[in-house]
């Protein structure tokens, strides 16, 4: 008998989640999906007995596909970076048409949610991805106290959106949130690398056509005070997000201008303070911001000692005043904001 082509690959990805793996891989398994899916969990090296859960479902359940990561393999510097390193390896792995994500500390809220999006996107050819909102829940707080986002007046179901919908009405969301129909022209998961985590993963999708809504909110987002989100405080998470905005639009030129025309009110207070006097940063933020280009972590990453860097930080402000007074429409304002930050 021949063997079904996988329509859907639901990747999973764990580090020491033996509290929560289960109650993850319970609400995908609870899907009541019409296709031939897979469930592929891959991970890192964890230590305290998660692993030897995820083999206990598979041995249980055949759809089950466990795999182990390494991600000292790509000599990461943050967390964030063992993550995207996992999220590319267990892409790798994959076979599906179609895709999803999810960590091993969030779970599903419903049964049908995923082939709710599959359904769309099937009805939609000329969209890549399938966007719901997400359900954010703080950790040890009852489900029903949560809350669903985005939210926006054009977020209705059914509608499709398109990149600058998405990027200037600032509604990426969580890349978890997201059904991806597989692009079939390269592995992005090569391509980028430890790179390859949430946002990387929505925007280069989102360069392959439009997004389909579904207005539902049934991927649980648990907010640990230990997630990567939460583990970055004070100048450094400053910096990190300052920097964000730039990292993508060097990663996505086509998307450049509306990145750059989004207020980045990290960068302005982080700049004005900088001017002032000397941030203190962490350690690990130095090193980090090390790998990313331009004018702005080389100075951050160098101790704040240029003179003429102040000057320039100055000119950076400029810009970004110009960009509120509505010159962002004017390229030639974003393009010199990039070259001063960037260059």
């Amino acid at each position: 008998m021949l063997q079904q082509e996988i329509v859907l690959s639901i990747l999973v990805i764990s580090h020491n989640q033996r509290p929560y793996i289960a109650r993850c891989l319970d609400s995908i398994l609870a899907q009541r999906l019409k296709v031939p899916y897979e469930i592929i969990v891959s991970d890192d090296r964890s230590n305290d007995g998660t692993w030897q859960i995820i083999e206990q479902y598979a041995e249980r359940h055949p759809v089950i596909h466990p795999i182990r990561c390494n991600s000292d393999e790509c000599h990461p510097l943050t967390r964030s970076e063992r993550c995207g390193w996992n999220k590319a390896t267990v892409y790798k792995h994959s076979k599906g048409q179609f895709f999803v994500n999810i960590d091993a500390d969030d779970y599903l809220r419903s049964d049908d949610i995923y082939q709710t999006q599959l359904d769309a996107l099937l009805s939609h050819p000329e969209c890549a991805m399938c966007q719901q909102r997400v359900w954010q829940v703080r950790d040890g707080e009852p489900i029903d106290s949560g809350h669903a986002w985005p939210r926006h007046p054009i977020l209705k179901d059914g509608t499709v959106l398109d990149y600058s919908d998405i990027i200037q009405n600032d509604l990426i969301g969580v890349n978890p949130t997201y059904m991806i129909r597989r692009d079939t022209t390269m592995n992005p998961a090569e391509k980028y690398g430890k790179w390859y985590d949430d946002t990387v993963i929505t925007y280069h999708h989102l360069q392959l056509g439009k997004v389909v809504f579904v207005d539902r909110a049934d991927y649980v987002w648990v907010q640990y005070g230990t997630s990567i989100s939460n583990s970055d405080k004070g100048w450094d998470r400053e910096l990190l997000y300052a920097l964000l905005p730039f990292h993508h639009a060097n990663l996505f030129p086509q998307f450049k201008n509306l990145l750059l025309a989004q207020p980045n009110l990290n960068l302005v207070h982080i700049a004005k303070e900088s001017i002032l006097r000397k941030i203190q940063l962490q350690d690990t933020t130095i090193q980090y911001i090390k790998q990313f280009k331009g004018f702005v972590s080389h100075y951050f990453a160098n101790g704040q000692k240029d003179f003429m860097g102040k000057i320039r930080l100055a000119r950076i402000l400029l810009q970004y005043k110009q960009i509120r007074k509505g010159s962002h429409k004017d390229d030639k304002t974003l393009d010199k904001l990039y070259r001063l930050v960037m260059q």
